[in-house]
């Protein structure tokens, strides 16, 4: 009795092209666990708009095929001699490399397929950056691989099945029939057409004005701007962000002609005749306090029986002064700090990270520092966690409190930090203290990943249908206990109060499920000493306006750049910048999707909550003017940033 075979036998090209449709299938079967996994973020595709993503997710696919493969194709087809190709080590060396490389790229694209999820970004070499300064890696990536088993699970599955597929087919061993010098023509022609097929690979074409494809390129094969992350995959990102320098100068309009559609610079209004007034100004910055999260903003949902998730953050909302249509910036912490503190948005990857963070910024801190305020930032993680305390350094905050200066391990989360409860105790005492005027941030760690409560508080909090949820609420009762003991401090109606989440997160109604939802975060203004700053509007506000509106609330007398503006007075109805694998643009009711040429979409919110009706074609105008306003907003942010000019001239031009 004969055992049957597990392997077939292939010719030795046919066995490096079988080994070529290996990487492709694994990299297809990427994207379609990619979209199951997080289907919900891309509603409404079509299946005509589903032959158009893959057409273009192969383009995208081919390329990371030559990018991680570089090396074992050239070792299959360089012209050495048969009898070393068909040498069983170097088969092995072969083997091994195509495991390991390949390996890797299958793991890129497994961590998106949750990390996705709360960054809304196919991951780049930024992430290497954003979580350097973590001191708890091993514990973060030990809790990742437990909560989310079913990915550790799909990468071994994946890898089990490039192993199988691999060794499924061997290369037949026989002697090269040709004579020698026939042997080496044919080697050296299939060596050259394999170079050729790389080149017009990783350029995603061979004509003459084809350069290699970049992320903005699968934009072409989308409707919706988000949808870009469903052609792209994950390898070719990272690849593609190695090195890049993102900005690129542009020039939409003459240099003497753009500051007339907008300009970032701001000078004190002449017929503002009220003193500077040194007021305490306090930014607490919440962690994924995503809008969805909060009562206040959303008694429409459920049929108007929906209640939240934050009740004191709701009844402080309803003695602030509120702009209905609030906005973050970004998607990721490190993007919140530049746009709420510097008033300077993200663009590809996170500003902080750019080659162009200088200490040349005038920032909010660093502008009240200049008038005699003590300046001072918390964050309850390990000190240098996500980079803050390099950055806050630079942008003039001169005390930094992290977990090094709480010095106390018992109310030690054990992944990212201090709890909320005892570190915004520990923020009010520190407040306490300071001498007047200050300006102090806190930045909370508790409604992150992987999501647990105090053990004397579990089962307190509501858990909803999200784990973020019941720490959201744990935060919010923190935060109602520091309010409780800051309001009997001498400094406490001296103080305006600005609250922000640093980006929004998962979602479960429709009504956030969408590219309005995706930045919607609760923006709060509380001047407990002025009772006339209250109410609420419907106008815009972004995290980038926070720096004029607080500037404009204390009557700040001098020159300063801020790509947002003060909500206080202005003639409009504000605007919202994002850069989400396109350009995103709000006005009022209004949401435009821009590719950097052209209009893409335009959609009504209030009227279209579910984002169905493109309004592009039957709207033109509108579209037009916002068109030329964000155009003008790209080519004074991307040209600043480039030229360094993030300083306002003292005398106004």
């Amino acid at each position: 009795m004969t055992r049957k075979k597990t392997t077939v036998q292939w010719g030795y090209y046919a066995v490096f092209l079988y080994r070529m449709a290996i990487v492709l299938l694994l990299l297809f079967i990427c994207r379609l666990l990619f979209y199951f996994l997080n289907r919900g973020l891309f509603p409404d595709i079509a299946g005509s708009d589903w032959l158009k993503i893959l057409k273009g997710g192969l383009l995208f696919d081919i390329a990371a095929l030559f990018y991680f493969n570089g090396l074992m194709i050239f070792l299959m087809t360089i012209p050495v001699p048969y009898a070393v190709r068909a040498n069983k080590g170097y088969q092995q060396t072969i083997k091994w490399i195509f495991y390991i490389t390949n390996g890797i790229a299958v793991f890129l694209n497994c961590v998106d397929f949750i990390y996705y999820r709360f960054t809304l970004k196919r991951t780049t070499v930024s992430v290497f950056s954003e979580f350097s300064h973590e001191q708890n890696k091993g514990g973060l990536a030990f809790h990742f691989f437990i909560d989310y088993w079913f990915v550790v699970l799909l990468f071994v599955a994946l890898i089990a099945l490039m192993v199988f597929l691999y060794n499924r087919v061997v290369i037949r061993q026989r002697h090269w029939p040709l004579p020698k010098a026939g042997y080496y023509i044919t080697a050296s022609l299939v060596f050259a057409v394999a170079v050729v097929l790389a080149i017009g690979g990783i350029r995603g074409g061979y004509r003459h004005s084809t350069r290699p494809i970049t992320v903005t390129d699968a934009g072409e094969y989308v409707k919706r701007s988000h949808e870009v992350y469903l052609v792209l995959n994950t390898p070719f990102v990272f690849i593609r962000t190695m090195g890049v320098t993102p900005l690129k100068e542009v020039h939409y309009f003459p240099e003497n002609e753009v500051a007339k559609i907008y300009s970032p610079l701001h000078y004190p209004s002449q017929a503002d005749s009220v003193p500077f007034t040194k007021k305490n100004v306090v930014i607490i910055i919440l962690e994924s306090f995503g809008k969805e999260a909060t009562g206040f903003y959303n008694k429409d949902l459920d049929r108007g029986t929906y209640k939240g998730f934050t009740p004191f953050l709701d009844s402080l909302a309803s003695v602030s002064k509120i702009y209905w249509n609030s906005f973050a910036n970004g998607r990721k912490s490190i993007d919140a700090i530049p746009s709420i503190l510097s008033s300077i948005p993200s663009g590809q990857d996170p500003f902080a990270l750019t080659p162009y963070v200088s200490d040349s910024t005038r920032s909010l801190p660093r502008l009240l520092s200049q008038e005699g305020y003590h300046t001072s930032f918390f964050h309850g993680a390990a000190n240098g966690s996500m980079g803050f305390l390099s950055y806050t350094k630079m942008i003039g905050i001169e005390n930094y409190f992290g977990k090094t200066e709480y010095n106390n391990d018992a109310d030690y989360d054990g992944i990212w930090g201090i709890w909320d409860e005892p570190f915004f105790r520990f923020f009010e005492q520190k407040l306490s203290s300071f001498p007047q005027p200050f300006f102090a941030s806190i930045f909370s760690v508790s409604s992150h990943d992987p999501f647990k409560v105090p053990k004397k508080y579990e089962g307190r909090f509501q858990k909803g249908p999200l784990p973020v949820l019941e720490c959201i609420g744990y935060t919010d009762m923190a935060l109602q206990q520091f309010f409780a003991k800051a309001q009997q401090q001498p400094w406490f109606k001296n103080t305006l109060f600005v609250i922000s989440a640093d980006h929004a997160t998962v979602t479960y109604h429709p009504e956030y499920q969408n590219a309005w939802g995706d930045y919607a975060i609760p923006i709060i203004l509380y001047a407990p000493g002025d009772s006339s700053f209250r109410g609420v509007e419907q106008g815009v506000i972004q995290q980038l306006d926070i720096m004029p509106t607080v500037l404009d609330y204390l009557h700040y007398k001098k020159p300063y750049l801020a790509y947002g503006e003060s909500a206080l007075h202005r003639t409009g109805p504000g605007f919202a910048f994002q850069y989400l694998g396109g350009y995103r643009w709000i006005t009022g009711p209004y949401l435009m999707f821009f590719d950097g040429n052209k209009t893409t979409g335009l959609y009504n919110y209030p009227t279209d909550r579910l984002l169905q009706k493109d309004l592009v074609r039957d709207s033109a105008q509108v579209a037009a003017g916002m068109e030329q306003k964000l155009k003008a907003f790209i080519q004074q942010y991307n040209n600043r940033i480039i030229r360094n000019q993030l300083i306002a001239p003292a005398i106004q031009p």
